[in-house]
């Protein structure tokens, strides 16, 4: 069988909504699910993607049984769109959590805006590119916040900004 070991794959955690208000900072939109896989995966690079309003997105694991997070991915949206390596590979497993933070800065920007799919709305979307051994886990969404207890425990920083190039 010359079938691959491994199955790359693609799990993409979005905000499908949300209301950003004019001349404001420190607007979020948050997105959590357990990660409902069959076998580890094994994160490797990300990509930030937001317009013109996201100043930086932040993306974590968390750990039910230890409690604990782990910064995965932190970008700031604003840089050149690619996928950016990790520094170390980090693995998730079965049952996990996979949660992202996109704030906003509509400083200067004195109308509403909110999610949606066209260059005058804003985005609030982090891929995290994986492999694992399953070839059924190869494109996985995560939509909003599953669990919207778990937002207020996001790390300390989360929304700090980056600085403008990486």
């Amino acid at each position: 069988d010359n079938a691959p070991k491994y199955t790359a794959g693609m799990f993409l955690l979005l905000r499908s909504h949300l209301n950003i208000p004019p001349d404001t900072t420190g607007i979020h939109g948050d997105v959590n699910c357990q990660a409902n896989i069959r076998s580890p995966m094994h994160v490797f690079a990300y990509r930030t993607h937001a317009h013109t309003l996201g100043s930086v997105i932040s993306g974590y694991r968390y750990s039910p049984q230890s409690q604990e997070w782990s910064l995965l991915a932190k970008g700031n949206p604003n840089w050149p769109q690619a996928f950016y390596p990790m520094k170390t590979t980090e693995t998730v497993n079965p049952g996990e959590i996979l949660a992202a933070r996109c704030t906003y800065n509509t400083t200067g920007h004195h109308t509403p805006t909110k999610i949606g799919a066209t260059g005058g709305d804003e985005m609030c979307n982090l891929y995290l590119m994986f492999y694992t051994l399953s070839a059924k886990d190869d494109f996985i969404v995560c939509a909003d916040e599953q669990n919207p207890a778990l937002t207020s425990q996001l790390p300390y920083g989360s929304d700090v900004p980056l600085p403008p190039n990486p």
